[in-house]
């Protein structure tokens, strides 16, 4: 067992925390600023950041005005209930003429990421904001709240330089509370809410509680006030073998009692399921200073601990305690179930038990009858065994025995029956499959057999059920053609999707349209039986008349971990299983129709306890957000279904750049029904729009805003999506230029913004005519001088795209007009270089 034992001590001061009233204070004020309202920005198990800085204000307020000779202390709110926008709590201060405004907040990010840090108001040229005061006060704050969080830090920094966009037009400060408030100002991020141990920290109320102290202690710093005895003893309490806090334990301390966090006393709030929270924290204070303290904790089931602690007079005196389990090991699952029947012959045994286990003792228990040669591997720090027999039987009965004698870490002999006395042994019986005498079978394909108006290009898939021999396999495994002869080359790809295999076919070249193709699967195809596939399968589709005119938004090759957030980043995202739920940069599988080499992989876990789930995948910046559209595009990405059954859909911002976060909109949800690559392509024109936060209508500029997911009831609770080549897309005809008419007349002339905006170098110019006529199409600098013309001639009626290459032009704003017969129309672009 080990003791974690963390204390700052100075021999002055006095021997014992003394109440007493801490002067130097009179004459100033402070106004404090918990950030946000209600429960707005959702932590990662539904304890918001809005609560918890209420909370910390209160508490930083409650020890102002009790323990110094402050003046006065203000809050920006006092309750969960009130609505209190930025613009109104600076106008507070500043009417009140507050002598500092402290705003209170914590981070978001990476469930793996966790830090402090202050921000102090500071101008585009480096300055400290006039008045002076909030980087000094910073200073201290980044110091305290550091140590008492026990946390890294990213430091104390100016907001312009640690946000890098302020500039001479927008000269700073960055932060809304820093650059409208009239009084020295700073803002503290301590820790993330998306962090699962922070999260469930910040739901504590005393945790809350010596957040505020550290706050507090610095605003003493800040005036050269000594601190007075402090007296706090506080730790976490752990399971040492699981490694994750205690729920339940109990501490005493110089005549004192704290019993950590529970479902029942506190997580029942913010989850349903009993097992998901725990933080273990507990907190004392007004204990006497520079003496040594007993500590005793226990918890039921548990070995009971006892330390002797110095208790610090000038900081908290940290104590964690790791305790280790008392109970006998017990098998808390296994795959197979008890008396299971038709288990696959090349099935794992897998064997989850409640502790950690010694690996040696547990191999030497076990047994089969009939005698199996076996070998065994561990995960979870050697609580989740699996057992690889070498070989099964078809349809015999085994016995796998797990005697008494398996030990845990600690020497505890193993509970078998699950009654709670050590000393049984573990059996499961179980029942083998009937011999396997059939070939691979294909159990769907895309596209389905005789559909027409297939996309072009597409991928083919056929999907099996079961896994097929790697070395079976061919690059002929799969053969294109039309009906009426003449091959299409490609490339075959497997897949091993939910342990079955996948075939695919990524055609190399752009099929003829409106064409009946055959798919032919050749035999000598094998199941690992060896099962052989004697007849060749056929499969027909017809591809429509039209391919696609393509703008990127985002290919993945590059920049996917910059642009693009953690699910967990997003402030929407719940329902989730956070551990297992991540976006990652992939190169295993990805769309070869387009000569890809990445995709984004998308890993999801649904907490089935909770009420709503989303998985919201934030397009965040880079110039992937630059991308301007508008209603005249299909919006699609290529999606390599899981084949849950759970849904995904495309989400936008609206009204770009003058909208709102009341102004994303979304597609309607797809089911994902399908393995392997698909289109998926939401038509903004005529498809409907479905519902989220917007009105639900299309009206403006718009952007990419987030691939999102959801889960179905009963569908898959967790499983992985690839998404490649994210794009914009016009419909048209195969065959002839892209920048000629598309299949369907415009009922107006139009002229569209540019995609993208802003651009560098080059961007394409969309529009409209609904007859055919003269057209011209010219590209002026502000000044109103002719820079170039991209068009001058007569056009059929249509959608055209143009493309303007500005590589020799200096940056600014241009204006492209379209001369159409009578109709004149003009529009802005911004060239960045």
């Amino acid at each position: 067992m080990r003791l974690k034992l963390y204390t700052l001590l100075f021999a002055f001061l006095l021997p014992l925390a003394i109440p007493a009233q801490v002067t130097g204070l009179a004459g100033w004020d402070i106004y404090l600023d918990p950030g946000h309202s209600r429960d707005e920005n959702m932590g990662i198990y539904n304890y918001s950041e809005a609560r918890k800085n209420l909370r910390v204000a209160l508490n930083l307020r409650s020890i102002l005005l009790t323990k110094t000779d402050i003046d006065t202390v203000w809050s920006s709110r006092y309750n969960d209930q009130v609505q209190v926008s930025l613009s109104q709590r600076t106008d507070q201060a500043n009417a009140l003429g507050a002598s500092w405004y402290h705003s209170i907040h914590s981070n978001a990010g990476s469930p793996s990421a966790n830090n402090t840090l202050l921000l102090w108001g500071q101008y585009y040229n480096g300055l400290e904001k006039v008045p002076n005061g909030g980087k000094a006060m910073s200073s201290h704050m980044i110091d305290l709240l550091t140590r008492t969080m026990r946390i890294p830090t990213i430091g104390s920094w100016g907001d312009c330089s640690f946000y890098g966009t302020c500039s001479p037009s927008f000269f700073g400060p960055y932060l809304h509370v820093n650059r409208n408030s009239n009084m020295p100002s700073e803002l503290s991020e301590s820790g993330f809410h998306t962090n699962p141990e922070q999260n469930t920290l910040n739901m504590n109320a005393e945790w809350k509680r010596m957040e505020a102290y550290s706050f507090f202690w610095s605003i003493l710093e800040f005036h050269n006030i000594p601190r007075p005895p402090v007296g706090i003893a506080a730790g976490i309490i752990f399971d040492l073998e699981r490694n994750r806090p205690l729920n339940g334990a109990h501490i005493s301390v110089n005549g004192q009692e704290y019993t950590t966090d529970t479902y029942e006393s506190l997580f029942y709030q913010y989850t349903s399921d009993p097992e998901l929270l725990h933080n273990g924290y507990y907190f004392f204070e007004d204990l006497p200073v520079d003496t040594t303290l007993e500590i005793i904790v226990s918890a039921e089931g548990f070995h009971s601990d006892t330390a002797y602690v110095a208790i610090s007079d000038t900081f908290i005196t940290f104590h964690d305690v790791d305790l280790v389990d008392a109970r006998p090991p017990k098998i808390l699952s296994s795959v197979p179930e008890p008396n299971a029947v038709d288990i696959s012959v090349l099935d794992d045994i897998k064997i989850d038990f409640s502790r950690r286990m010694n690996t040696a003792a547990v191999a030497a228990a076990i047994s089969f009858d009939p005698p199996v040669n076996f070998s065994t591997s561990w995960l979870n720090s050697n609580r989740n065994l699996t057992i690889k027999p070498d070989t099964l039987e078809f349809e015999t009965t085994y016995t796998l025995t797990i005697d008494s004698s398996a030990t845990d870490l600690f020497a505890h002999l193993l509970d078998g029956n699950g009654d709670g006395i050590a000393g049984d042994h573990f059996v499961l019986i179980f029942t083998t499959e009937e011999a396997d005498i059939s070939p691979p079978q294909v159990a769907a394909s895309y596209p389905a057999p005789g559909a027409t108006e297939v996309e072009n290009p597409l991928v083919i898939n056929f999907e099996f059920d079961e896994l097929i021999m790697e070395s079976s396999i061919s690059s002929n495994s799969i053969i294109l053609e039309k009906a009426g002869g003449g091959g299409v080359a490609g490339t075959v790809k497997h897949y091993e999707v939910n342990e079955k295999s996948l075939l695919s076919f990524f055609p190399g070249d752009l099929l003829d349209p409106d064409t009946e193709y055959l798919a032919k699967i050749q035999p000598g195809l094998k199941d690992v039986f060896g099962n052989e596939l004697q007849n060749e399968l056929v499969y027909n589709f017809t591809t429509g008349g039209f391919s696609y005119s393509i703008s990127s938004i985002d290919n993945f090759e590059g920049g996917l971990l910059s642009n693009w957030l953690a699910p967990q980043q997003s402030g929407s995202t719940t329902g989730i299983i956070s551990t297992q739920t991540s976006m990652q940069n992939n190169s295993q599988t990805v769309n070869l129709l387009t000569g890809s080499t990445r995709s984004m992989r998308l890993n999801y876990a649904w907490d089935t306890n909770a009420s709503s789930w989303l998985i919201r995948e934030y397009l965040s910046g880079g110039p992937p957000r630059e991308v301007l559209f508008n209603t005249s595009y299909l919006l699609q990405m290529y999606v390599f279904g899981d084949g849950s059954g759970n849904r995904i859909r495309f989400a936008i911002d609206d009204n770009v750049p003058t909208g709102g976060s009341n102004d994303h909109e979304v597609s309607l949800w797809v089911t994902l029904d399908w393995v392997g690559w698909k289109l998926v392509t939401w038509d903004l024109a005529n498809d409907p729009v479905g519902s989220w936060i917007g009105n639900g209508v299309l009206n403006g500029t718009l952007r990419f805003d987030s691939i999102q997911l959801t889960y179905v009831p009963g569908a898959a609770t967790s499983g992985t999506v690839y998404i490649d080549d994210l794009r914009l897309a016009v419909q048209v005809p195969v065959g002839i230029d892209e920048d000629e008419t598309v299949s369907v007349l415009p009922e107006k002339y139009a002229l569209y913004q540019n995609y993208p905006n802003p651009f560098n170098p080059s961007t394409t110019i969309a529009f409209d005519l609904p007859e055919s006529g003269k057209v011209k199409l010219t590209v002026y600098d502000v000044l109103g001088r002719e820079v170039k013309t991209l068009l001058n001639g007569r056009r059929s009626a249509g959608r055209y795209e143009v493309r303007f290459d500005a590589s020799d032009l200096a940056s600014g704003v241009y204006l492209y007009r379209l001369e159409a017969g009578r109709h004149f129309l003009t529009r802005r672009m911004l060239l960045v270089k």
